[in-house]
Order: C-alpha cells, then sequence, then structure tokens
C-alpha cells in the first residue's frame, strides 16, 4: 500500500522520501522484513527507538517515531507512535471493522461469558459473527489461537480483514482495560458497548482503583462507542450512568430499563424477563447469580439491534456451558469438579459462593496466583477462597518470572482455612481429587480454557480441562 494511503486523515511530520510502498506493518523487529513500516514503541521494559538501526537492516522502509532518529530511512515523526500505529493498522486492512457491526464488552468479570451469549443469540437470528477475547478468535464458529484478550493493533485488524472477507456481520469484543489505555482501540468506534461489573484486579499495571475505574469508564464516551448497555446495580456502571454523554441502556435486577425477577438459581437459572414493555419466562441451563447478571447483559445489547424476545431466549438457551467457566465434570463416585477462569477477589467469590450453596460434601479449592501481576490481590485472594473452603490446594497459576514460593507466601497471608502447598500444578488437582469422596466438589481456579502456563518467558502446553479428563478416565479405568 501507498504510504500516503496510510497516513491518510492522520498528523504527522515526514523526513524523506514520500513515494514508498509499504508491504507490512511491526512494532517487533523479529518481524520486520523488507518493505515494512516499524514503529518504535515505548514499552514498561525497553523502548523501540533503541532498535530502529536493526529494524532499517532487516528492511524497513520508513520508521514511525516520537523523535528524530539518525537514519536516512523516512522517518514519520508523531506524537504518540501507539496510537499512530492503531490508526495506521485500520487504514492498512482497508478499515474492515468500519464494515461491520461491533458490540463491545468491558469489565473486570464476565466479559468472555457476554460474548458467548451475544453471538449465540445473533447466530439464532441468523447473522454471520465474529468473537474477540480471552478464549481466542472465532470467525464463523471457527476457532483460532490468540494470545491476548484484545490482541495488539497489527493483529487486531488483520483479523478484522479476515472477518470481513468472510462475510461477518457483527463482532462481539472483550476490551480490557489495558487495551484502552494503551490506546489499541483508537481509531475504531463501536455500534454498542456493554459494561458488565468492575472489581479490584491488574493493580500491578494501574497502580490503583481510582486508575483503573477511570480507564474503563473513559471508554463510555463518543469517540469510542455510539451507545451503551450498563449495569445498573454495578457501583462504577451507576457512575458512567450518571457522568457519561451517551445514549445508555440499563440492566439489573431492580431499578433498570431491563430486569430480572422471580429468579431462581439452581442447577439451572430462570427468571421472568421484563423488556421494553415486554415479559418472558427465561430458563437458561448455566448456573449461578453471575450468569443471570450475563444473560440480562446480552439480552438487552441484542434486543438494541432489533432482536426479539423469543430469539433472545431461544439463543441463551442454546448455551449449554462456556469454555471454562463454571465448566463442570461429574466423576463416577459423585465428586463434582468445577474448572474456571476466576482470578479476582470478586471473580473467587461469585463461584465460590454458589458452588457452596449446592455443595452436599466438602468444597475444595485448588488456586493459585499469576506472577509479575497485581500482588495486592493474593492475600484477598486467599481469604476469599478461605471464606467458602473446607480445604485448599495453593498451588502454580501462571508463575511468569517470579518465585512460585514468594506467590504462595504473599497468598498465606489471607488463608484462613485448612490448606496444603503443592507447587505444580497437575499434581496439585490430583491431590485435590485424591481427598474427594463421594458428595464433595473440587473447584480448579485461575486458567479456566486456557492452554499454556506461563514460566520464565516460555509457555509451556497445560490445561486444567484435560487434566481432569485424564484424571477421571484413569479412575474409571482402576
Amino acid at each position: 500500500m501507498f504510504l500516503q494511503q496510510l497516513l491518510n486523515g492522520l498528523n504527522y511530520e515526514i523526513k524523506g522520501e514520500t513515494f514508498i510502498d509499504v508491504d507490512s506493518l511491526a512494532c517487533d523487529t523479529r518481524q520486520v522484513k523488507k518493505g515494512c513500516m516499524f514503529f518504535c514503541i515505548k514499552g514498561g521494559q525497553v523502548d523501540g527507538h533503541s532498535f530502529y538501526r536493526k529494524a532499517v537492516g532487516d528492511g524497513a522502509v520508513t520508521i514511525v517515531c516520537e523523535k528524530p532518529l539518525d537514519t536516512e530511512v523516512t522517518q514519520i515523526i508523531v506524537k504518540d507512535s501507539r496510537e499512530f500505529m492503531a490508526r495506521v493498522a485500520k487504514n492498512f486492512y482497508h478499515n474492515a471493522i468500519d464494515k461491520m457491526k461491533l458490540i463491545a464488552v468491558v469489565g473486570t468479570n464476565g466479559k468472555t461469558s457476554t460474548t458467548y451469549l451475544i453471538d449465540s443469540v445473533l447466530n439464532v437470528a441468523g447473522y454471520n459473527t465474529a468473537v474477540v477475547g480471552s478464549n481466542g478468535i472465532f470467525i464463523n464458529g471457527q476457532h483460532y489461537d490468540s494470545t491476548l484478550t484484545t490482541p495488539d493493533p497489527i493483529q487486531l485488524h488483520s483479523w478484522f480483514y479476515q472477518m470481513y472477507l468472510n462475510k461477518v456481520h457483527f463482532v462481539i469484543m472483550e476490551v480490557s482495560a489495558h487495551a484502552i489505555a494503551l490506546k489499541k482501540m483508537s481509531g475504531i468506534k463501536a455500534d454498542l458497548t456493554v459494561f458488565t461489573n468492575f472489581s479490584q484486579d491488574h493493580l500491578d499495571f494501574f497502580k490503583d482503583m481510582q486508575t483503573y475505574a477511570k480507564v474503563k469508564k473513559s471508554f463510555f464516551d463518543r469517540k469510542y462507542t455510539a451507545t451503551a448497555v450498563v449495569n445498573a446495580d454495578d457501583e462504577l456502571g451507576k457512575e458512567i450512568i450518571r457522568d457519561c454523554k451517551l445514549p445508555i441502556v440499563t440492566y439489573g435486577i431492580k431499578n433498570a430499563d431491563v430486569w430480572a425477577s422471580d429468579i431462581q438459581c439452581d442447577d439451572k437459572i430462570s427468571y421472568t424477563l421484563n423488556m421494553c414493555g415486554e415479559q418472558a419466562r427465561a430458563v437458561y441451563p448455566l448456573r449461578a447469580m453471575f450468569n443471570v447478571y450475563n444473560t440480562l447483559a446480552a439480552s438487552c445489547a441484542v434486543r438494541m439491534f432489533g432482536i426479539k424476545v423469543d430469539k433472545i431466549i431461544e439463543g441463551i438457551s442454546s448455551v449449554n456451558c462456556i469454555d471454562g467457566r463454571n465448566e463442570t465434570f461429574v466423576r463416577s463416585d459423585n465428586v463434582k469438579i468445577v474448572v474456571d477462569f476466576a482470578h479476582t477477589p470478586d471473580g473467587v467469590n461469585n463461584i465460590l459462593s454458589y458452588l457452596k450453596s449446592q455443595c452436599e460434601g466438602r468444597l475444595i479449592v485448588v488456586f493459585g496466583c499469576g506472577g509479575n501481576r497485581d500482588k495486592f490481590k493474593r492475600p484477598l485472594m486467599g481469604s476469599t477462597v478461605s471464606r467458602y473452603a473446607d480445604f485448599a490446594v495453593i498451588t502454580n497459576d501462571n508463575p511468569r518470572f517470579e518465585s512460585p514460593t514468594a506467590i504462595v507466601a504473599d497468598i498465606e497471608g489471607g488463608m484462613t482455612c485448612e490448606y496444603k502447598v503443592v507447587l505444580n500444578r497437575s499434581q496439585a488437582t490430583e491431590f485435590a481429587l485424591s481427598v474427594a469422596k463421594c458428595g464433595d466438589t473440587v473447584a480448579i481456579l485461575g486458567k479456566g480454557s486456557e492452554k499454556y502456563q506461563d514460566i520464565r518467558g516460555k509457555k509451556y502446553p497445560y490445561s486444567d480441562v484435560d487434566v481432569v479428563h485424564n484424571l477421571i478416565k484413569n479412575d474409571g479405568e482402576k
């Protein structure tokens, strides 16, 4: 693509040749090839400006930078390389996202479940869909791996282009707080954004709850979204409703535009759905109160696009399980095993309060905390688990570059129930299942459907679900 096409509508200063053909984009020198535009991005550990000579040597024909560099290669000097990269990537991939409807989902917990539910309803209504989130990329039901909840802009717009080529009508996308802060969504405007809830997470990056909240709230602005669907029962949701100058539709248990009444939660959820002057009894195979909120959020979102109530209920009813979210298995001796992504104190509280209410015997919890992430939540995770667990096994999550024993020590500061430390995660799961008896529930928290463990910069193949399957299979063959 010609350089001037890439720069269309953007502010910049240019030094050097302008009649250039750009064949690819990169912000990592390992991805630079001949004909590439290289973006110098300032990161937490390194500054891409330090690597421009390598990029030039590997074939970059233009450099995007925030200060003049000592090179004969064309330089595009900008105020913010991150934001500029997002906008250039959109141009490079033919502004594909503008040709589809975009539903964004923002919040601490419930984003993945809400995207799955919206996707199911839109499929039932006859639309082609794509989903972007922590469980990967789905294009018309075909799954592709992705390492980030919200991919970086170059990859993100490449995916959007593939979706457009596959005749996708709706893109349903998790938008993480990191993505907002790092300006990955610059130049993109959602048709509708759903707000699920807000609780503690990512304080390693955002430092305090006020900053974290401000970042999430900042997305509810006309430059990012045309309208919003907001949880009226959440405290930050109430702030968004009060302060943001957007058309907003609210959902909740009461005092909302769309609400649930006569709620029942046992082996399924059921409630009367009150929406736009209509009432209908909804019965869904999903479990727990948090899924009442997730289904309400999805219902409200799709109704904004004209989907009728009967199609909404049909679509949500077809979702029997969401990968890695309250994913339940039952052993031959009636031990229930639940794999869940819960990795925040609020998320752990949600799943364990539900499991405790349903547990016939003991509740045994296997969990850990990620390394190089929010240390402040570790004792809170320990105390939340202790509130519900009869016994816990503390283990590795994704230790990254931190010492697993140091992570455990932080967790132990909040532990008040009986527990055992088993750092090997598969062995921890095996131990928990070995002490579980008929009627007990074993909850394995933190990783959900993830297929790896991140240890010392390397991602090793690992799946809680696969480990559970193998242990159940081996138990049955004894």
